[in-house]
């Protein structure tokens, strides 16, 4: 296969990336207000349980997803591990969940999350037209993160293969891929399930040294404070059990490799 371009990797794609970009010049803090705060000026069903609208704070226009679903339905979806998802996310510094927030749209609470700037495909997409990362390297540290991060909140889509094409499609739906091939991870409404295994530990074979420091530092009176909101005491239990078994999986994988073999760096993400 020829090396791809980041010209033709957008042909490619056939998707061209969203024009609004302010989201490079605001905080997370700022983002997170806005999305709170903003009016909302239209709004546009995107399926029956989430739609896309146009936020306006006078000052900037930027577009969000909105979930509705409570997990009552039999879909089981739940709005609020959106928005546990994020703060998770916060709590380890992983920026690769969108900003996201609780607030009321059309009179029922929702999950509301930015929308992603830049999207160029998916990776569904992505592996459908056989599109090669341009940095093989960078590619499988950030997919080693997002590992983590499946297995730490039970999340099973993007931790396994489905056997049919379909699921295949729907799982990997949930991964974006910029312009810049910067991995963001959407739809968090079936995570954090109660479970106090790994699912598939066989596919943790490395650690961002940070992100692994992160998780040692996690403890259960500061996930509590951050997420109790959005999960029952099970899952947090849950959660904890699962974040005590990662930090063995790759103690263990330290002595046994080496620092070198397991470790690396990402790069910091803005």
């Amino acid at each position: 296969m020829l090396p791809i371009t980041r010209r033709s990797f957008l042909w490619a794609a056939g998707a061209p990336a969203l024009a609004q970009s302010q989201s490079s010049r605001l905080t997370r803090a700022e983002t997170e207000e806005f999305l709170l705060k903003a009016g909302i000026v239209s709004e546009r069903p995107r399926d029956q349980r989430q739609s896309r609208i146009s936020l306006d704070d006078g000052k900037r226009k930027h577009d969000a997803n909105v979930e509705t679903e409570d997990g009552s339905t039999p879909s089981r979806r739940d709005y609020r591990l959106n928005v546990a998802a994020y703060e998770l996310d916060k709590l380890l510094e992983l920026r690769m969940s969108p900003p996201t927030v609780e607030r009321t749209v059309n009179r029922r609470p929702a999950s509301v999350t930015w929308w992603v700037d830049d999207v160029a495909i998916s990776e569904a997409d992505r592996r459908k037209k056989k599109i090669e990362p341009p940095d093989p390297e960078s590619w499988s540290q950030q997919m080693q993160a997002v590992r983590l991060f499946d297995e730490l909140m039970s999340n099973p889509y993007r931790s396994m293969e489905p056997a049919d094409a379909e699921s295949r499609q729907s799982v990997w739906d949930e991964l974006l891929i910029t312009k810049a091939w910067r991995i963001w991870l959407i739809d968090h409404t079936r995570t954090f399930r109660i479970g106090k295994r790994l699912e598939h530990p066989q596919s943790l074979t490395r650690c961002d040294r940070a992100l692994l420091g992160k998780l040692r530092e996690l403890n259960k009176e500061a996930v509590k404070g951050k997420l109790g909101k959005y999960l029952t005491p099970e899952q947090l239990d849950a959660l904890e059990a699962r974040r005590e078994l990662l930090v063995g999986h790759f103690d263990e994988r330290i002595r046994s490799k080496g620092a070198g073999a397991v470790l690396y760096d990402l790069p910091p993400r803005q």
